[in-house]
């Protein structure tokens, strides 16, 4: 009988013994995931304050890359247009050499240019900032005109050029500026890496079973090693070979234009024989139904109605950088144009109120009151109605603002000169 109650007495204690151990590890077991939690959480706020501070480094990156760029773009207008106009003004008396000086100084400005383009676009796509405007784009005058850009090049170099389209493709759903942009890019690549007296071409290839169109543009130049291949479309890589010592570049219009393919839904391949040529193949998505319509794309200008030919022959020019004023001012006086200028928004709503010229030229970044606003409040006054306004920009995306805002045409800095004539021409009839 002492026995058994030794052993319940025991046992009880055991018992109580093993409640309370595992009441412990319980609480402990608790303590612990606490504590994790408490851990995982404070990671969970550290990580979204990192992405936080990530999130606005990135847009203090765009912001500092838009404004170097508008920056990098205002001084280079001036460059360009004055090399162009003392050109003009010089022809009968320059030696070859300044010919060549001056050669070189607009051949290393416009590459200055496309470099501080290329940067900024690719710094869009990688932030997914780059929006596509998707139209019916007319494939026969695109290509004709990306063809007119690089002829000139092809020329001096004594290069045959062939062109083939298949009847079949009459458009393609696309965004017309950037398939402009890949098909300029891939056509002047063939240019530079092809020797005198070689061969360059374009065909277009409609794969309706695919659903596809391709945009192949050939040449006969020194052709990439095949272990260099996989190198083509890495940003800021260059491929060595016997030409690339003649052809500055920055190894970035491969890599942007491949990812502008595919932010369409298609992609660039190429295939490549030293000594032979390259092939570089645009794919595109493409339907034979697609309508073949040409609209306005960006960078297109609306048409120019003859009837405004009759507007009083003077220019109002607002632009508040002194070396573009200088720029626009002699190249507009060179051509008999007449001049007022209004550094600020206030003073270009005052001078187009008393001047009533026949023309405005808007820079976009008017101190005190911005171009675009001054447009909006010379459009709501009748005698204004129908002026023909032409904005100025260094700001690539600015085309639907400036739409809005009641312009009729803009220029990209730096400002096309051709397309200047063509708005002077059409406006005063200068010939």
């Amino acid at each position: 009988m002492i026995k058994l109650e030794n052993t319940n007495a025991y046992m009880s204690t055991l018992t109580s013994t093993s409640s309370e151990t595992s009441s412990e590890q319980l609480q402990h077991r608790l303590d612990s995931l606490h504590a994790q939690l408490v851990e995982q959480q404070q990671r969970i706020a550290e990580l979204e304050a990192t992405n936080r501070e990530l999130e606005n480094a990135s847009r203090i990156k765009d912001d500092l890359l838009s404004t170097i760029g508008h920056e990098l773009r205002t001084p280079l207008n001036a460059m360009l247009s004055l090399v162009h106009i003392l050109q003009e003004q010089l022809d009968g008396v320059l030696t070859d050499r300044q010919r060549e000086s001056f050669r070189v100084i607009e051949t290393s400005g416009q590459h200055l240019l496309e470099l501080i383009n290329d940067i900024l676009d690719l710094s869009k796509l990688q932030a997914g900032k780059m929006r596509l405007k998707i139209e019916a784009v007319e494939v026969e005058p695109l290509c004709a005109e990306v063809l007119n850009i690089v002829r000139q090049l092809a020329e001096q170099k004594s290069l045959q050029i062939s062109v083939q389209r298949d009847e079949r493709v009459g458009a393609v759903q696309a965004d017309r500026l950037r398939v402009k942009q890949i098909l300029v890019n891939l056509l002047s690549n063939a240019v530079k890496f092809t020797p005198e007296g070689g061969s360059i071409g374009l065909e277009i290839i409609g794969a309706p079973e695919r659903e596809q169109v391709q945009f192949v543009v050939w040449d006969t130049g020194v052709g990439i090693a095949e272990q260099d291949l996989p190198l083509l479309f890495k940003p800021f890589v260059q491929i060595d070979n016997e030409l690339s010592q003649y052809n500055a570049g920055s190894g970035l219009g491969l890599a942007l234009s491949q990812r502008l393919a595919r932010q369409h839904g298609g992609d660039i391949l190429v295939e490549s024989k030293p000594g032979v040529g390259s092939r570089f193949t645009l794919e595109l998505p493409w339907k034979p139904s697609d309508v073949s319509v040409m609209t306005a794309a960006a960078g297109e200008q609306p048409p120019i109605h003859s009837s405004m030919a009759s507007r009083r022959r003077l220019v109002l020019l607002a632009e508040d950088n002194e070396a573009n004023i200088y720029a626009l001012s002699e190249y507009l006086s060179m051509y008999g144009v007449p001049v007022v200028v209004a550094r600020t928004g206030p003073e270009a709503l005052e001078l187009a109120l008393t001047e009533r010229p026949g023309l405005i030229l808007m820079d976009i970044n008017l101190p005190r009151l911005d171009g675009l606003e001054v447009i909006r409040r010379l459009r709501t006054s009748d005698p204004f109605a129908d002026l023909p306004i032409a904005v100025i920009t260094a700001l690539s995306g600015d085309t639907e603002r400036i739409r809005q805002s009641g312009a009729d045409h803009f220029l990209n800095k730096p400002i096309d000169l051709t397309e200047l004539d063509r708005l002077l021409d059409h406006y005063f009839a200068r010939h």
